[in-house]
């Protein structure tokens, strides 16, 4: 496997996470209906992680898959930074 091709996986895994988000979403609007506020900031702050960990992917990925050719080669405009 690639840097590139890794790239693209971060960003497929970044995607899932991104579902993830919304089941957290919608279980927090569930919790706070039926007054567990307990559960609601679980939700919450499984939310802020699984964020975070979604933006760390995608800036991953971007950075890989820009940076480096489908060969793992670095862009020949970018290898004085990689050297």
């Amino acid at each position: 496997m690639t840097l590139h091709d890794m790239g693209k996986r971060y960003a497929a895994e970044a995607d899932q996470l991104e579902q993830m988000i919304a089941a957290c979403r919608e279980r927090k609007r569930f919790a706070m209906r039926g007054g567990n506020s307990a559960e609601a900031q679980r939700q919450e702050r499984l939310i802020e992680l699984h964020t975070q960990q979604r933006n760390d992917l995608i800036r991953l990925s971007v950075w890989l898959r820009n940076y480096y050719n489908e060969k793992g080669e670095t862009h020949e405009k970018h290898q004085s930074y990689t050297a």
